[in-house]
């Protein structure tokens, strides 16, 4: 099966030097790499847990949106934070971007590339390609 760039590059910032894409279409699956607290300029976002959790979760609304799918299309998240003791707050701003059944998820504490950012997440969405191209699959 062959794999696609799902949306364009250009629209989450990142680091020019950079070896990942931003999402990629597999079949009906989009595999969206870790996205870190970054604002819309890619500078990475400082300050509490509920600031990070907010900017990281709108970089994967907006990553989702481009890949052609909605939050409802997300099944899997794995999220790294880097302390524990965050967890709660995570967890109840995590549950505000997603409707029930919210999708499956891992959260693990880990030490992080960048060392100021407390979180990443990455997602898999499940949108069989003829519910983004129904002109195209019958």
């Amino acid at each position: 099966m062959p794999r696609r760039l799902a949306g364009t590059t250009g629209a989450q910032p990142h680091d020019a030097s950079s070896t990942v894409s931003s999402a990629i279409r597999a079949g009906d699956y989009v595999f969206i790499s870790g996205l870190l607290p970054r604002d819309e300029n890619g500078a990475l976002v400082t300050g509490d847990i509920a600031h990070q959790v907010h900017a990281v979760m709108k970089r994967l609304q907006a990553t989702v949106e481009q890949a052609g799918c909605k939050m409802d299309d997300v099944v899997k998240c794995t999220v790294w934070l880097a302390d524990r003791e965050d967890f709660a707050a995570f967890n109840r701003i995590y549950a505000t971007y997603f409707d029930e059944p919210r999708p499956a998820r891992s959260t693990v504490r880990a030490d992080l590339m960048a060392p100021e950012a407390r979180i990443e997440i990455e997602a898999v969405c499940y949108k069989p390609r003829s519910k983004i191209y129904p002109h195209t699959y019958g």
